[in-house]
């Protein structure tokens, strides 16, 4: 029976995650010369087939039958696909990050890092974000008071305290105050760092500015009313949302990260996207530009949301 584990390394504070088996044979497609080699292409990071046998100077026809073997063993896995030519090309990645042989004694008891269970999509998501397991940039909210050019009150800030948690999973707490209202980020000239902000631009004048740089755009007609995607189609419910990842146009060695919606409840589901569902909000990513339209539900009846579906995902590499 095949299961994961967390395997931990005391002396460097480190964990991985690994599946485990009481049989060394269910890693047996690992084993073999082909297969051990693969898996050492796709520690580099996802890749398809195709590359992977040009790299290791084999067939493409023995690459797709190890890879098969090692999917069905639940050591690499399809993280997305695209069309060349009129064909459809997998793109693969490592399902986890080792494997080992587990024998049946009795285990130690140890209280382990909450980490342990950290999303991987959202890991690779905010990579610029985390540094040596310190945060590297600012959250920005947009400030309670009447501000802007419209006098409008930031009245979503709390939701950054979702995202808080979620990057307390990475690094360990600031010394210094992570947070910042959108007035002060501009005051004290921090729009070169890393930023991820939260909230759209009626609410948040960083997002407003950043708006015009964004693949997937808020319309400022209406009063910021409709988020319009790459393809020109338009959202309009207030319960539609967009995560983005772009380069900083003030800084293009930094990132800006945006989670925001046409109200408030949109911008939670942004946030939720972000945090609970990043599995499937970030299907596919490995890192450059992105941009995602979710539309937040409510799945409890309670008339708040509390899931998210995707209606639209773009990439850029």
């Amino acid at each position: 029976m095949r299961r994961e584990r967390v395997l931990l390394d005391p002396e460097r504070s480190k964990a991985k995650r690994v599946m485990t088996s009481e049989h060394p044979d269910a890693f047996f497609p690992a084993a073999t010369g082909v297969g051990d080699r693969i898996i050492g292409a796709l520690a580099d990071g996802p890749d398809y087939p195709s590359h992977i046998a040009r790299e290791l100077r084999v067939y493409h026809q023995t690459v797709y039958y190890h890879i098969r073997k090692l999917e069905r063993a639940g050591l690499v896995t399809k993280t997305g696909r695209k069309v060349v030519r009129g064909g459809a090309a997998d793109l693969y990645a490592l399902a986890t990050d080792g494997y080992a042989v587990e024998f049946d004694v009795p285990a130690e008891p140890f209280e382990g890092p909450h980490s342990a269970t950290r999303s991987r999509s959202l890991a690779r998501f905010l990579s610029e974000f985390i540094s040596g397991g310190e945060l590297d940039g600012w959250l920005v909210v947009g400030s309670p008071e009447p501000h802007g050019p419209n006098r409008t009150q930031g009245r979503d800030a709390h939701y950054a305290v979702q995202l808080g948690f979620a990057l307390g999973q990475f690094v360990k707490l600031p010394a210094r105050f992570p947070v910042k209202l959108d007035v002060d980020l501009k005051n004290e000239r921090l729009e070169r760092s890393n930023l991820l902000v939260v909230g759209g631009p009626r609410t948040n004048m960083v997002a407003s500015e950043l708006n015009s740089h964004l693949p997937v755009r808020f319309s400022d007609k209406n009063f910021w009313g409709s988020i319009e995607d790459d393809r020109g189609r338009r959202y309009l419910s207030e319960w539609e949302a967009t995560v983005i990842k772009v380069r900083n146009p003030w800084n293009e060695q930094r990132a800006c990260i945006l989670a925001a919606g046409l109200s408030g409840a949109a911008t939670k589901a942004a946030v939720i996207g972000m945090t609970n569902f990043a599995e499937q909000v970030f299907e596919g990513y490995d890192h450059g530009d992105f941009a995602a339209v979710i539309r937040g539900t409510d799945i409890d009846g309670d008339g708040k949301v509390d899931s998210i579906e995707v209606l639209h995902r773009m990439q850029q590499q």
